[in-house]
């Protein structure tokens, strides 16, 4: 077994991020123009009235033409009620292509062997558990009612 605690003193190795690309099922995404916008747009579940995600992502995006983490890659997460303007760049903004985004920065160039960890919008908000002197039944994301467990055997 690896193990590495996490600190500010001690980063996570880029190694266990390898790792986890070689093993993860995860989406792979091209970093060709469009593809990774096309992907949050098409693939990600979004609210189609105000075209933020539901739901967070997780994904790879790889230097069109090579394969593997080893060649470079960046780890993306999008958060829930991250905003993709459109499904292409052309229809960002009438008449052009716009100023550069979040999602076109992600679509450069990856360096050989490149490791990177990039946040698209802005991280939920973590209620502590303690905090919760109501009961025993807590409201999920979904709506419905989760057990917390207190009170069981």
């Amino acid at each position: 077994m690896q193990n590495h605690i996490v600190t500010t003193s001690s980063p996570l190795p880029a190694t266990f991020l390898q790792q986890i690309a070689l093993a993860g099922p995860l989406d792979e995404i091209s970093n060709h123009p469009g593809a990774v916008r096309h992907h949050l747009f098409w693939h990600g579940d979004r609210d189609r009235t105000t075209n933020t995600l539901r739901r967070s992502m997780l994904f790879f995006v790889y230097q069109t033409g090579r394969h593997g983490p080893q060649n470079g890659f960046r780890l993306c997460v999008a958060h829930r009620g991250f905003h993709i303007a459109s499904p292409t760049k052309m229809e960002r903004k009438e008449g052009g292509e716009g100023e550069e985004d979040d999602i076109d920065q992600l679509e450069r160039v990856i360096p050989q062997g490149h490791v990177e960890v990039v946040v698209l919008g802005e991280a939920p908000v973590l209620e502590d558990d303690e905090d919760d002197e109501d009961g025993d039944v807590n409201e999920g994301e979904d709506g419905n009612e989760i057990e917390d467990g207190k009170g069981q055997n």
